[in-house]
């Protein structure tokens, strides 16, 4: 979408709230997150973007916005990683209150008017709501905040499963001195890779006064394929993260035991969290990390049953009893090997939004008319797209069509082959060799049904 770069003046003197938008190639997101915060019934804010070095066009429709309203900054700096880009917002804020807005997300038009408002009539140091959970174009109400307490003012001491939400920086507001008061920073490390977690860690165990709120205010986006964690240099970040906050707060952790028995619970929930979202090829090292943390902190006497949620404490306990049996019970199928050596297009796809990029094509194929390719076929048929033919490597009893698209032999494609699209949408084990059949009949651009692919299904 363009822009009209007409510059409309709001609210010229100090705004009340900054608003910290970190951005890294989301140009596909990216104008849903604007235009929400541009809809917001509290007027008196600042908008304040940091591109990361974007190599796609985030950084050209920041410019645009920036172009049109006064309220937006717009800071573009080379590729040093989200830390970094958060404390450089945070450096530029000139607001009494600070929100956190991912640039994959988008707000309710109310959210921050509910969070000033709740603000100022509690003169808190961090106001929270609640959130929606957003997938393939559906909203569903997070259960996050449920059982805390609302209707009255807390704080670590008082209630140390405040560490628990360690995982959610935005549907927040913070007061701007009490962050600067703390030196409340994010850690600068590489990547985009749990630097919100110790972000989070410092909020909650220096704040005094804490508001949560039941409003549901913004929608977090859950199908945004470039967020999985496939990088092995990333493995163990989110181990490094609770090592940084527990040397930089460890004064406060032990001056009371239950907190520090809640900030473990903390870390092994994000632990265990993140071994199930790693890429296969990588769980079983970071399970042996887990244990071994485990281990050393059960024998530091801060493990304690009554700090962890059940479905926490018997996973920790049968890892501890039978690590290979866990592994054997709960680690993703591993990928054949094979296919690293594949052209695969997938990246493109991701790049430019999937169903969006297979409308480029004159001609599209799924490679498979099974349960896999009939969901593919449905979600791209769902979302204005084409299916042209089913390819299979042998017709069955003389089969014609399915889901009334036609049903061909792979090889009859092979005059379309160059300038159309071919998804494989087949069990991972006989991806390779489809493609190397696939790569004989002439075709080019060929995609296959990974992890990330299955998420839009």
């Amino acid at each position: 979408m363009e822009r009209e770069h007409k510059r409309v003046q709001k609210n010229a003197g100090q705004p009340e709230i900054s608003v910290l938008v970190p951005v890294y190639n989301v140009e596909q997101y990216l104008e849903q997150c604007l235009d929400s915060l541009l809809a917001q019934t509290f007027e008196n804010f600042e908008m304040i973007c940091v591109d990361d070095g974007s190599s796609d066009r985030s950084g050209a429709i920041l410019d645009a916005y920036g172009a049109s309203d006064s309220r937006i900054r717009v800071i573009h700096k080379r590729n040093t990683g989200y830390g970094n880009s958060m404390n450089a917002a945070l450096d530029h804020a000139k607001g009494k209150y600070v929100a956190i807005l991912e640039s994959d997300d988008f707000a309710e038009p109310d959210m921050l008017q509910k969070l000033y408002d709740a603000a100022g009539a509690q003169e808190a140091d961090v106001v929270k709501g609640t959130f929606y959970n957003y997938r393939d174009g559906k909203s569903v109400r997070s259960e996050r905040l449920d059982g805390y307490p609302k209707g009255r003012l807390l704080n670590g001491r008082s209630y140390p499963k405040l560490l628990d939400l360690a995982d959610t920086i935005w549907s927040c507001l913070y007061k701007r001195s009490f962050l600067l008061e703390h030196d409340i920073r994010f850690h600068e490390t590489p990547g985009a890779s749990y630097q919100d977690i110790s972000f989070a860690l410092q909020v909650w165990l220096w704040a005094e006064r804490v508001w949560l709120i039941e409003d549901v205010l913004l929608h977090y986006r859950r199908d945004n394929p470039a967020s999985s964690m496939n990088n092995p240099s990333k493995l163990f970040c989110v181990f490094e993260e609770y090592q940084w906050a527990e040397e930089k707060l460890g004064h406060i952790l032990t001056e009371s035991p239950a907190l520090f028995r809640s900030f473990t619970a903390a870390r092994y929930r994000d632990y265990l969290n993140h071994y199930h979202r790693v890429g296969a090829q990588y769980q079983y090292a970071l399970l042996v990390r887990l244990e071994s943390s485990f281990a050393a902190d059960r024998k530091r006497g801060w493990a304690a049953e009554e700090a962890f949620l059940p479905v926490l404490w018997e996973q920790l306990q049968e890892i501890e009893a039978d690590r290979n049996g866990f592994f054997g019970r709960t680690a993703r199928p591993v990928p054949d090997a094979r296919l690293a050596a594949c052209r695969f297009e997938n990246t493109l796809l991701y790049a430019n939004a999937f169903f969006e990029r297979l409308k480029e094509y004159p001609k599209v194929f799924v490679y498979g008319a099974g349960q896999v390719g009939k969901r593919l076929a449905k979600a791209i048929r769902e979302r204005g797209g084409q299916v042209d033919a089913f390819l299979v490597t042998r017709p069955s009893g003389g089969q014609a069509a399915c889901m009334d698209i036609p049903v061909m032999a792979g090889e009859e494609a092979k005059p379309a082959a160059e300038r159309c699209a071919v998804v494989i949408a087949v069990t991972e084990w006989s991806q390779y060799e489809l493609y190397v059949i696939l790569k004989g009949h002439g075709f080019r651009n060929i995609f296959r049904t990974d992890e990330a692919v299955r998420t839009f299904m």
